[in-house]
């Protein structure tokens, strides 16, 4: 009897391993996923901003304001 108890207990932990498993597999999914559609946007975003700073410290201006060549 209490090999029957000992193997069900077993059963379950390894059964738990797996539903965990799992549930990590769609969350990598999910967040690999979300890099594939975010990340494009987010080096647009980037390339756009030092542009920005590099044409505010190449004319030393901001929105018209500070020494301008």
């Amino acid at each position: 009897m209490s090999n029957l108890i000992r193997s069900f207990i077993l059963e379950e932990e390894g059964q738990s391993t797996v539903e965990y498993m799992l549930l990590i597999s769609v969350i990598v999914i999910s967040i690999v996923a979300a890099a594939h559609v975010f990340v494009p946007k987010f080096q647009e975003g980037a390339k756009e901003l030092g542009k920005d700073v590099s044409d505010i410290l190449g004319g030393g201006q901001i929105k018209g304001h500070g020494i301008g060549h």
